[in-house]
C-alpha cells in the first residue's frame, strides 16, 4: 500500500495523519486516518501521545498486516450523499433521530437544508467529488464565494454550512470519513440586521382598513390584462372576509407566529369573562410539514379580548366541512388552513395602502412577524420577565420547568396591559 504521514495541529498539540494514495494516482487520497486511532483499534490502550515518526510507520504497518486498513469501499458522492440525507422522506438519518426523539427533525428544517445546499452550496462543488475526499478547503470555497458575492447575509451562508456539516458529522460518526473536514473551518460570525417594529398607531390603521376590506370591501388597483397581451392596472372593489384581519389582529394582540395562528382552532379558545377570553396555543402548522408543535414544543396562554374571541369562533362556524373547528379554513382542503402567502400578501397590501411603501417596509426591515416584536417590546418594562416569556413564548431552557404554569389570572393580567397599551397609544 502507498501511504504518506502528515501532521495536523488540533487544539494544544499535533497529531500524526496517514494518507493512503492511489496506486495509480499518488495525487488521489483514498483514505486518510489519526494514527492514534489505529493504535487503538490494534488493540495498544495508551493515553500517551505519538511523537515519534518511527512510532507512527511501526503502528501503520501493523494495522496494515491486521487487515484493519479497506481501501475497497464505495465511494459516494458527496452532493448526492448530501441530497438524500435531507430528503425528508428517504432519510434514514431523519428516519432514526425522528423515532428516537420523535419531531426533532421537521420536514420544513429538512427542505431548508436541501434547498441552502441545492442553491448555495452544490453549484460552489466539484461536481465528481466523493464524501471522503472533501476538506476543510472544499467547504471555505464554497463559504468565500458566497462571502464575496455579497447576496447573502451571514446568518443564510451559516445555514448552508450546516446543510454540509450535519451529513459530515454523521459520515465522520460511521467511519465512513476517517475525520471530519468541518473541524479546519473558521467559524463565521453572524451578521444580525435589526428587525423593525410598527407603532400602534400603524398597527390600528391596518387593522381598520382590513377589517373594512373583510366586511364592506375597498377599492384596490388590480393588475389586468390589457390590449396586445399587456398588463394594466384598473380599480376593482376587494371584500375578503375577515381571515386577514383576526390574523394580524391576533400577531398584533397576542404575538403569536403565523403557524401558530393558521393552526388555531375554536377548541383552542376559552371564554373567561365580559371582557376576555384565553387561547391555548399548543400547535402550529408548516406550508411542508403540515400541523406540528410549537416551535418550543410547549403550550402557552395567551389573552385576547373576547369580541375578538367571539369572532374567531364565529369564523369557525362558517367552516364548509363536516366538523371542521379550524379559523383559518380553505374551501379546497379540509385539513389544510388558508396559505400563508394568503394572509401576507393582503397584509402587504395593507401596508401600502396606509402608506408604507415597498421600499420603506425593506428599509425598515419590517413584515408580518414583526408584529411579534413589536407585542414583545411594547410590553417589556410593563409586565415582568417572567409573564412576558411565558406569554410569548420564549423560554430558556433554564426557565421552561418554572414558567411554563401561568394561572388565568396571570394570563388575563398580561391582556389587562395590552388593552390598555393600544388605548393609552391610539388616544395619543
Amino acid at each position: 500500500m502507498n501511504y504518506y504521514l502528515t501532521k495536523r495541529k488540533k487544539a494544544k498539540r499535533s497529531y500524526f495523519y496517514v494518507n493512503f494514495t492511489d496506486p495509480n494516482d499518488s495525487r488521489k487520497i483514498l483514505l486518510s486516518t489519526s494514527v492514534e486511532l489505529l493504535r487503538r483499534k490494534i488493540g495498544i490502550s495508551s493515553r500517551l501521545p505519538v511523537t515519534r515518526e518511527k512510532e507512527a510507520y511501526a503502528i501503520v504497518e501493523r494495522a496494515i498486516a491486521d487487515g484493519l486498513i479497506n481501501l475497497d469501499r464505495d465511494t459516494k458522492n458527496f452532493a448526492d450523499y448530501v441530497l438524500d440525507f435531507w430528503d425528508f422522506d428517504r432519510s434514514e438519518y431523519i428516519r432514526r433521530r425522528n423515532q428516537k426523539s420523535p419531531n426533532s427533525i421537521g420536514k420544513d428544517y429538512a427542505m431548508n437544508m436541501l434547498g441552502c445546499f441545492k442553491k448555495h452550496a452544490q453549484p460552489n462543488l466539484p461536481s465528481r467529488l466523493n464524501l471522503h475526499e472533501v476538506t476543510a478547503s472544499h467547504i471555505e470555497k464554497v463559504i468565500d464565494t458566497l462571502l464575496d458575492e455579497g447576496r447573502l447575509s451571514n446568518a443564510t451562508i451559516k445555514r448552508v454550512v450546516q446543510s454540509m456539516s450535519v451529513p459530515l458529522k454523521e459520515a465522520t460518526r460511521k467511519k465512513w470519513v476517517a475525520h471530519n473536514p468541518m473541524d479546519g473551518v473558521e467559524v463565521i460570525a453572524n451578521t444580525y440586521q435589526q428587525r423593525g417594529i410598527y407603532t400602534v398607531s400603524e398597527i390600528q390603521k391596518i387593522l381598520d382598513y382590513l377589517y373594512i376590506k373583510g366586511t364592506v370591501g375597498v377599492t384596490e388597483q388590480w393588475k389586468t390584462r390589457g390590449p396586445n397581451k399587456t398588463l394594466v392596472e384598473r380599480p376593482r372593489l376587494v371584500r375578503i372576509g375577515l381571515k386577514p384581519y383576526l390574523a394580524t389582529a391576533l400577531a398584533a394582540y397576542t404575538g403569536m407566529r403565523s403557524g401558530e395562528i393558521r393552526a388555531l382552532t375554536s377548541e383552542q379558545i376559552r371564554l373567561i369573562d365580559e371582557q376576555f377570553g384565553i387561547i391555548s396555543v399548543d400547535r402550529a402548522v408548516n406550508d411542508y410539514a403540515g400541523q406540528k408543535s410549537t416551535k418550543g414544543k410547549r403550550t402557552r396562554k395567551v389573552p385576547l379580548k373576547r369580541t375578538l374571541c367571539e369572532l374567531l369562533i364565529k369564523e369557525a362556524e362558517q367552516n364548509p366541512h363536516q366538523g371542521g373547528k379550524m379559523i383559518f379554513w380553505s374551501e379546497k382542503s379540509s385539513t389544510n388552513p388558508v396559505s400563508s402567502s394568503y394572509i401576507l400578501n393582503h397584509f402587504y397590501k395593507a401596508l401600502d395602502a396606509i402608506g408604507i411603501t415597498e421600499e420603506q417596509r425593506l428599509e425598515r426591515n419590517i413584515d408580518f412577524h414583526s408584529l411579534r416584536h413589536t407585542f414583545n417590546s411594547n410590553l417589556r418594562g410593563l409586565i415582568n420577565e417572567k409573564s412576558l416569556r411565558a406569554v410569548v413564548g420564549h423560554e430558556s431552557v433554564e426557565m421552561s420547568d418554572r414558567y411554563t404554569h401561568e394561572t388565568d389570572e396571570d394570563v388575563l393580567a398580561v391582556g389587562g396591559v395590552i388593552d390598555d397599551l393600544f388605548k393609552s397609544k391610539t388616544e395619543e
